[in-house]
């Protein structure tokens, strides 16, 4: 994987060491080469953590004839086909590597070639003869790339930090975005909390001209369906499996040493499972848990280890290294952590560079295959809807008051529009607290994108676990993402995405709904599949995500309750929340009479974001 960067100014040319200095920024993502183009205001730089063609794929990269540079991230699975497609039509490859078969493809097929590639990319194309500049980004955004236009010109990277060393612009904090921050832990969209920082969205394209940015436009969207799936259940095990077995095996190429991230959930102990019987001997797994054993899924991953015969490799992350790590990472991933796991993201990715330089990890099942218990509550209240408002809101009231975090969500939902509950079924946080906290109830527009997704994805489907599930694939997948891919590659570890492959986005899109999820089961098909190469144990146990022990040591004396207290009396925090306000969501946490701890991380990860990057 690697890190790109460039430049397209207006009225002068481009400074070689401006350029440098934005490519050096990103280092960590390609610490094994470096290269700079640059023809009057165009500049483009890359950072290179070699892969494929260890010694042929320097960039950035040109035709034999001059006309078009690509600077560029990620992998393209399919690029062995697509080679061999070019060579019957006569094209010479003086390379083994990936990115010159993106290159030929564009020069024979324009911004089309974008449809044709299987993979995760991020990439940036320059046309000498047009003069014109395109940016590229994969379907379902699993490599970032972030832009800013302004009279100057336009500034492109893989991360946010280098458009701020191009000196077109300086860190500015778009406050109006913080309300959503808090309350789903990210922006939904383009923007985000920097003002003026664009993220080119995922499966569009960008064109340059002079200094000048058109309008993004989609070479693919999630309203692109595939044709329906017609076969029997059993029908579509079998052909998951095949798909699966497929993706995966492209995604083992590697001239490198290559393993698992293994957390013992069924999504990457199925990618395990399957990656050690193609892989054709004995690979790597690594997972990480929690000295606190109520938070501890250590035993899961050495049974799906041993199940799959790995040798495998795990560590523990304390709450002291926890708290130490925490500036550092924010600084890695531009923006406040919107996960906790982040931390352990990044330790375990630490871990795994030391063995290997490619992983393969489960992320996107859930949103594909309908994993998540979440999905079934929309559903579940709209049917409760249909009973008379009073024994709903008598219904409502037990549910409340009741232990487990989804049946509070669901009482919440029992009153609202499904437009409502979909929108806010992926946090736990209630709208409330924020505009609370914010000294108002949330701005009418402060979820405005999210809203005009959600009413897109329920016009599109109807049925509530479909339009969810779409939903998420556009916001929360993305973060998701976007912690991957930061979390790992600030340790120059590359991390890929079986799941998010071409072909099984597309199967799992095929499906009827009921063959994913139904209000008694989760990924019905995937879980078939998996009992074909794992223990019962590991796939029919309950789904517990990847917790991290927050309330407690927010609770506690240690390293964590001591962040909390600085940053909550930090000027950064308190000039954007009301202070007693604060102070009370804090003394009530600590007091153990209501568990805040998700808004509170969303708060302390804001605080230190604006110390880190002085916005």
């Amino acid at each position: 994987m690697c890190g790109i960067v460039g430049l397209s100014l207006r009225d002068s040319d481009c400074d070689p060491a401006v350029l440098t200095r934005m490519r050096d920024l990103v280092t960590h993502r390609g610490p094994d080469d470096a290269g700079n183009y640059i023809l009057g205001g165009v500049g483009l730089g890359h950072r290179r953590l070699s892969i494929i063609d260890l010694g042929g794929g320097h960039q950035p990269m040109a035709t034999p004839d001059g006309r078009l540079t690509i600077v560029y991230n990620g992998e393209i699975y399919n690029y062995r086909e697509l080679r061999a497609e070019l060579e019957r039509e006569g094209v010479e490859f003086r390379t083994n590597s990936d990115t010159e078969v993106i290159l030929h493809l564009h020069a024979h097929l324009g911004a089309s070639a974008a449809v044709r590639l299987n993979g995760i990319f991020a990439y940036a194309i320059w046309d000498r003869d047009a003069r014109r500049l395109l940016l590229v980004r994969d379907r379902a955004g699993i490599k970032p790339l972030y832009y800013v236009a302004t009279d100057a010109g336009v500034a492109f990277g893989s991360e946010i930090k280098s458009l701020f060393a191009s000196g077109l612009i300086r860190p500015s904090l778009a406050a109006e975005n913080v309300p959503e921050y808090l309350l789903f832990r990210q922006v939904a969209g383009v923007e985000n909390l920097f003002r003026g920082v664009v993220s080119l969205a995922p499966g569009h394209m960008l064109e340059i001209s002079a200094g000048r940015a058109a309008e993004p436009r989609a070479f693919w969207t999630v309203g692109d369906s595939p044709a329906p799936f017609r076969g029997s259940f059993g029908d579509a095990v079998d052909v998951l499996d095949g798909t699966l077995r497929d993706a995966i095996g492209r995604q083992l190429m590697s001239d490198v040493p290559l393993g698992t991230f293994c957390s013992g959930g069924i999504d990457s102990s199925l990618v395990t499972a399957i990656a050690s019987q193609l892989a054709g001997g004995q690979i790597n797994t690594f997972s990480v848990g929690f000295e606190e054993s109520a938070y501890d899924e250590g035993a899961y991953a050495r049974l799906a280890a041993d199940a799959c015969r790995t040798t495998h490799h795990e560590l523990r992350v304390s709450e002291e290294r926890f708290a130490e790590l925490l500036p550092k990472l924010i600084w890695h991933h531009d923006l406040p952590l919107n996960f906790a796991n982040s931390v352990h993201i990044y330790s375990v990715s630490e871990l795994a560079r030391r063995h290997v330089t490619v992983v393969l990890t489960g992320e996107g099942a859930d949103e594909l295959f309908g994993g998540y218990p979440r999905y079934s509550l929309p559903r579940i209240a709209g049917l409760l809807g249909i009973a008379p408002r009073t024994l709903r809101s008598a219904f409502a009231g037990f549910l409340s008051r009741a232990p487990d975090h989804r049946a509070r969500k669901l009482a919440a939902m029992l009153n609202r529009p499904m437009e409502e509950t979909l929108l806010f079924n992926s946090t736990g946080i209630a709208p409330e607290a924020v505009g609370s906290l914010m000294c108002n109830l949330l701005p009418p527009n402060s979820t405005a994108v999210r809203r005009r997704l959600a009413a897109a994805a329920i016009e599109r489907h109807g049925d509530p676990y479909g339009a969810v599930a779409e939903l998420d694939f556009q916001t929360y997948l993305v973060s998701i993402l976007n912690r991957q891919d930061k979390m790992s590659m600030a340790t120059s570890l590359e991390a890929r995405v079986p799941f998010l492959d071409n072909e099984v986005i597309d199967f799992a899109r095929s499906l009827p709904q009921d063959y994913k999820q139904t209000l008694r089961h989760r990924k019905r098909v995937l879980k078939a599949v998996a009992l074909r190469y794992l223990p019962r144990e590991i796939v029919e146990r309950r789904k517990s995500g990847f917790g991290v022990p927050l309330p407690e040591w927010f609770r506690g004396q240690g390293p964590m309750a001591r962040v909390l207290q600085d940053v909550a009396a930090s000027d950064g925090l308190r000039s954007l929340v009301e202070p007693g306000r604060l102070s009370g969501l804090v003394a009530e946490h600590r007091a153990g009479k209501k568990d805040h701890a998700e808004l509170l991380w969303g708060l302390v990860n804001l605080g230190l974001w604006r110390q880190t990057f002085a916005v």
